[in-house]
């Protein structure tokens, strides 16, 4: 059960924020507890998280680390409250530990309480300004508040100093997407597609972006790629559905979209939520 940024370990409504997360790394001279050996269900290791700070060790960084850990498990099981009162601890605990409010920023992110949330980061990044992933967080707040000026401007900080993950490319190009500069976003999703030539998402995202800007020859390579890359993806094959339909070949769009809504019942939804009509 180890806590990291790239590991997407949460259901519900802290998925997307708190997978940005991280929490202090073990110490070396850490005791095999069961609140931080990552072999438990979450129930189990919130239960021994609990003991081991009702034991009243005098290790912040520990304290610290299981407080982290139960904010993430209450997370996952939906107890959102509970989960930022565990933040609130681990601040308490050390109030200069910029990764402290950070995490909390992402709870406040995902019940909408979006000024805590940049509050929050505004002081992650007062301590620590190097930090990248704290740019994207705050961009991604300030985009789910629609003041898409700010979370551009830190969402191309996030690039600048972290030039090689592909989160900050395709949160930009999602960012350029909704503000209608389509030939942004592309540029950006092409910028993830040569990070990661053999992920499908990249082609499937810029996919779409094509089909707004009405340009259904490269949607529908970027469709077909991801589809190969990944058979049957359900968005892939609505995007591919879509594509054949506007060439004039509703017949074979009719399949693609029909197998699409039986793997993922819902997901016309979904592509709706672009844009698409």
């Amino acid at each position: 059960m180890r806590f990291r940024a790239s590991h997407l370990i949460f259901a519900g409504a802290l998925t997307a924020a708190l997978s940005l997360a991280t929490v202090p790394a073990r110490a070396a001279d850490e005791a095999d507890d069961a609140c931080f050996d990552g072999k438990l269900a979450i129930k189990e290791v919130l239960d021994a998280c609990a003991a081991f700070i009702a034991n009243g060790s005098d290790d912040k960084k520990l304290l610290i680390r299981a407080h982290s850990v139960r904010a993430l498990g209450l997370s996952a099981t939906g107890s959102l409250d509970k989960a930022l009162e565990e933040m609130n601890a681990a601040i308490a605990i050390d109030p200069k530990r910029a990764n402290s409010y950070f995490m909390r920023a992402a709870g406040y992110d995902a019940v909408k309480n979006y000024y805590q949330a940049i509050a929050d980061l505004d002081t992650a990044i007062s301590i620590n300004g190097a930090d990248a992933d704290f740019y994207l967080l705050r961009g991604l707040v300030y985009g789910h508040k629609n003041d898409f000026d700010s979370a551009l401007g830190d969402l191309t900080k996030k690039i600048e100093l972290d030039p090689k993950a592909t989160n900050g490319y395709s949160s930009r190009a999602d960012l350029y997407r909704k503000r209608k500069e389509y030939d942004l976003s592309i540029a950006d999703y092409t910028k993830v597609i040569e990070l990661e030539p053999d992920g499908a998402k990249g082609y499937i995202d810029r996919g779409w972006v094509y089909v707004l800007s009405d340009d259904l020859d490269n949607a529908g390579a970027d469709f077909d790629t991801a589809l190969k890359l990944q058979e049957n993806d359900p968005s892939a094959l609505v995007g591919r559905g879509v594509v054949k339909s506007r060439r004039g070949n509703p017949t074979d769009g009719s399949a693609d979209l029909q197998l699409a809504e039986r793997l993922e019942p819902g997901i016309f939804d979904e592509i709706r939520k672009l844009g698409i009509k």
